[in-house]
């Protein structure tokens, strides 16, 4: 895709007009705050739109219901059958999609299931990059920064993402292949473990910060789940507002994630307490996801106690018994929401355990 060459440094004003918007509509923009966002619109897209989702088909060589179930796939609206709306980029991506089941390297509905994938992680990346920016253009206007002086740099900006995201994707694709590789070698085939960590008081918090401090607080725990689960070798399979889901193949491993993340946690003054639910056993994985009873337990163990307390089920702790650094103690049978009864654990630092939490019992 040709990039929006800027020959020298442009304010967010000269990039409006050179896209073709009038002056008094720029000044509308401008006022409104919406300027650069608009920018951001003409740039990323450069060339017009020519093409009818009749004539997109055509020149894909299908039909058009098979050009909408791509593009709803991909997470974009449907557009009028007699709006052009598509370039000869949209033609050379949706070509090749279709090559891929028409050559049989993969089947209709599994390309329509990774495109789901592909739309919705983008779209939220995407949704990321706008946020910020807006934020940030909210911040300078405050600041009464001069608007001349912000150039737009989305067109620099579009190539280096790219980068990001294939190298970003590769990583992770190799990743999650060394996951599989681990897990079917395993003794327990596609047994994980599966920990949910729950902010306490997070609702009464909320209500008395403002928007800036809801946006730290909410930033800070996102921080610190990513760096303490990555760096056991986890995943974080997805951030729930106040609540995050990790997956991790090594039950030692996810026992140390959970006590770290709780220690952090307890002496981290804007977080205030953290409550972690973990079970393990067998998953389904579908989309990134993961499901099933174990999902279920995992986030139902997370509601009990206070803060600091780490609770497993009894397929964990049979896993992470015998070993000295960690400490159980049974909580009895527990009647979990649409679950039923369950043994549930206490996870503690044990004797041998290096471990700063190893403090009084939560």
């Amino acid at each position: 895709m040709p990039r929006f060459r800027l020959k020298k440094a442009r304010t967010v004003r000269e990039v409006l007009e050179a896209l073709g918007m009038p002056p008094e509509k720029v000044d509308e923009a401008e006022a409104s705050g919406t300027a650069e966002l608009l920018a951001i619109d003409g740039v990323v897209l450069p060339g017009k739109a020519k093409l009818t989702i009749d004539e997109l088909a055509a020149k894909v060589g299908v039909e058009a219901d098979v050009v909408r179930a791509l593009w709803r796939a991909l997470g974009f609206v449907d557009t009028h059958d007699d709006e052009p709306s598509f370039s000869k980029h949209d033609v050379a991506i949706l070509k090749s999609m279709v090559a891929l089941t028409r050559d049989g390297l993969i089947d209709s509905e599994i390309t329509l299931q990774v495109a789901r994938v592909i739309g919705m992680s983008l779209a939220n990346v995407a949704t990321a990059v706008v946020d910020a920016g807006a934020a940030r253009s909210v911040e300078r206007r405050g600041a009464a920064e001069d608007p001349s002086a912000l150039a737009v740099r989305a067109g620099e900006l579009l190539p280096f993402m790219s980068e990001v995201i294939d190298y970003s994707f590769r990583r992770h694709l190799r990743a999650a292949a060394r996951r599989r590789v681990l897990l079917a070698s395993s003794p327990g085939g596609e047994t994980q473990v599966i920990g949910f960590a729950d902010l306490v008081r997070f609702t009464e918090l909320s209500l008395h910060l403002d928007d800036r401090e809801l946006a730290a607080l909410v930033g800070r725990f996102d921080s610190l789940v990513h760096d303490v689960v990555v760096r056991h070798d986890g995943r974080v399979v997805k951030m729930i507002g106040d609540a995050a889901m990790f997956s991790v193949v090594d039950p030692a491993l996810g026992a140390l994630i959970a006590l770290e993340l709780t220690d952090t946690v307890e002496h981290d003054p804007l977080l205030g307490g953290l409550r972690i639910g973990m079970a393990s056993g067998p998953i389904m994985a579908r989309d990134g996801d993961l499901y099933g009873p174990v999902v279920n337990t995992a986030s139902r163990l997370a509601a009990i106690g206070r803060a600091g307390a780490v609770n497993v089920n009894q397929s964990l702790r049979d896993e992470l018994a015998g070993d000295r650094r960690f400490a159980l103690r049974s909580l009895g049978q527990r009647n979990l929401r649409h679950i039923g009864e369950v043994r549930v654990y206490r996870l503690r630092p044990g004797p041998m355990s290096q471990h700063p939490a190893a403090r009084s019992e939560p």
